[in-house]
């Protein structure tokens, strides 16, 4: 095969795979007038051949036979809906800015059509989503990730806000000290997890809240019997408290979704009377897990310990 042979046979994967899809098949005339734009000459001949070659390297080609045959590309590495579904969870993501997000739909929108990019772009609007600011977020979860596989101990700085919306170091600069064990999602937000020198305990932060994060020397052993999984279940939207408790609770049958959607199938659930049921989970009784018990307008109450219970009524008491 000549070089001018391999240039044709790219140029013309490059034209079927950008320009076509399902809905945008395209006839050989087409596909000689867009090589013949690139300065390769070609006949219908040469065509067929490269479009058999093409297919025998395993590119799906698909034919739609007519007058006029049509082409275009069937299956690739993502399906349509599988895009849809990535290009969904960048825009919708609270930890990646809105500049980053949009070169990652555009990247996204490579692996399909143009046409079919377009449409991405157009469903994926970022005008009105909550986005973070914090652009060297990429660049501190790939230093952080490379910790963790070497099991290296990392330094940082942890931000939170004024009244005033103004960013402030927390604990005047304080530098945490942390054991990195993994990055967890949960709740749209990015959570680094970890042995905390200074808790004397493991610990998260949000990843986009983090800041001068560098990697030392000084290696670490994780806890042999430590479960990331495990953990990240305790808490109530990622907000710890100083020890996690066994709490039971009285839940109304209709929210049985809402607790496996949260614990998962395998947490064991025992029938209370006809119209509810009770669980254990094991959580850190914060006030967000208050919080979160409140939102269920009592078709879930806690009924032990009772220093909880006792803990729900006074945070009741100071909405009245």
């Amino acid at each position: 095969m000549t070089m001018q042979s391999n240039i044709r046979i790219i140029e013309l994967l490059r034209f079927l795979y950008q320009q076509t899809d399902e809905a945008h098949a395209v006839t050989v005339s087409e596909m000689i007038e867009y090589l013949k734009s690139k300065g390769i000459p070609s006949v219908r001949q040469t065509v067929y051949t490269d479009l058999e070659a093409l297919d025998t390297a395993g590119i799906d080609i698909v034919q739609i036979k007519s007058t006029q045959n049509r082409y275009f590309i069937g299956s690739r590495i993502f399906e349509y809906p599988e895009l849809k579904m990535l290009v969904d969870a960048v825009a919708s993501s609270k930890v990646i800015s809105a500049k980053k997000s949009q070169a990652l739909i555009q990247k996204l929108g490579q692996l399909t059509s143009i046409q079919q990019a377009e449409q991405l772009q157009r469903l994926a609007s970022l005008s009105s989503r909550v986005k973070p600011h914090n652009e060297k977020v990429y660049y501190i979860i790939d230093s952080i990730q490379t910790a963790i596989l070497d099991q290296h101990q990392i330094s940082f700085q942890y931000y939170e806000y004024t009244p005033e919306k103004k960013k402030i170091l927390k604990h005047d600069g304080y530098r945490y000290i942390l054991d990195p064990y993994a990055l967890e999602w949960k709740n749209d937000h990015y959570y680094l997890i970890g042995y905390s020198h200074k808790h004397k305990g493991i610990a998260h932060f949000r990843v986009d809240r983090l800041t001068s994060v560098e990697p030392l020397d000084s290696k670490f052993q994780p806890m042999p019997d430590f479960d990331v999984a495990a953990y990240t279940n305790k808490m109530v939207d990622m907000f710890a408290a100083e020890h996690a408790e066994q709490v039971k609770l009285l839940c109304s049958n209709e929210l049985m979704r809402v607790i496996i959607d949260h614990y998962g199938e395998d947490i064991e659930i025992s029938p209370y009377d006809d119209t509810h049921f009770t669980v254990i989970i094991e959580v850190n009784p914060s006030g967000t897990f208050y919080g979160w018990v409140f939102k269920f307008m009592g078709k879930i109450r806690i009924l032990s310990p009772q220093s909880c219970v006792d803990k729900m009524q006074d945070i009741a008491r100071t909405f009245i």
